[in-house]
């Protein structure tokens, strides 16, 4: 028969797989931030010449650049150029914070890589949503990321980043940085993400297959009659642990990380705690009527 300190033993060990795992799981050790742009210091040296520098104020609490087209043809404006920006990577990307405002028609900000040899190439924020959504109508200040994989065509010595519009419209553009990123890494997790959508996929995968086999070994020990503080306390902890899984993916979502991240949190959370609070009061009811039956066999082979 299982001991209650057998059981508290492997409930630590269990607790103690689930912190390293969120350890080994957590973000930001794939990440190079290469350098921040800082719109006073390139005004000051004269290299913003079609963008106006505004303070940080009460409502923008950051300092930001503000560009304009007012014409209704279409505009090309360079924000900032980086030379020699220190790229060793083949995977990088230019983000940072936009807003804008009566956007006509499509607009977009852009990435040009220039390298040795006359090879330049761009990247565009033209999709429909997320960080590469274009610039279209108004919008509140949001992420924006210009991503960019060298496919073994060297490291840039020029970087250039332009607002593109397609007619009337302002745009504004806050904090700005330049990073590059390992090869198992995704430029598409949004900054402060606890972990990359790969990462979650692993985690996901390992929390699922770990269900799996503790439900399927409950399952067993429940069927024979065996282990009844074992099968009662690894219930027990799985809503324990699965419940503190909730609760963290329910913060997440609060806290607006993205979707890889609070999603499998959430889904474990719900089922690693419905699924064994449900089959607690029948396994409870399961093993009392094989004690019964024990108890009755013994009383008859007494008789």
């Amino acid at each position: 028969m299982t001991k209650p300190r057998d059981t508290r033993i492997w409930t630590a060990r269990l607790a103690l797989a689930g912190v390293a795992l969120l350890v080994w799981a957590a973000p930001g050790l794939c990440e190079q931030v290469l350098s921040k742009v800082s719109w006073s210091q390139l005004e000051r040296e004269g290299k913003l010449q079609q963008a106006r520098v505004l303070p940080a104020d009460g409502q923008t609490r950051f300092e930001s650049v503000r560009l304009e087209n007012e014409g209704a043809e279409p505009r090309i404006a360079t924000v900032f150029t980086l030379e020699k920006p220190g790229v060793t990577a083949s995977r990088y990307a230019v983000r940072g914070q936009v807003r804008y405002e009566g956007m006509a028609g499509t607009g977009y900000l852009e990435l040009w890589n220039y390298f040795p040899g006359g090879g330049r190439y761009f990247s565009r924020t033209l999709g429909s949503v997320g960080p590469m959504a274009s610039l279209t109508g108004s919008s509140a200040w949001r992420p924006f990321l210009l991503p960019f994989d060298t496919n073994g065509q060297g490291v840039p010595h020029r970087l250039v980043v332009n607002v593109v519009f397609a007619g009337r419209g302002v745009v504004f553009l806050g904090p700005v940085e330049l990073v590059q990123y390992s090869g198992s890494e995704n430029p598409l997790t949004p900054a402060g993400a606890w972990w990359s959508d790969r990462q979650a996929g692993m985690l996901g995968g390992l929390a699922g297959s770990l269900l799996g086999v503790l439900g399927a070994l409950i399952g067993i020990l429940a069927a024979t009659g065996r282990a009844r503080r074992l099968v009662m306390g690894l219930l027990k902890l799985l809503i324990a642990v699965c419940a503190a899984g909730l609760l963290l993916g329910l913060a997440a979502l609060g806290l607006g990380q993205p979707y890889g991240v609070y999603y499998p949190l959430i889904l474990v959370g719900v089922i690693g705690v419905a699924v064994p609070a449900g089959l607690l009061r029948s396994f409870k009811k399961r093993y009392d009527e094989l004690e019964l039956r024990r108890m009755s066999a013994l009383d008859m082979t007494g008789a």
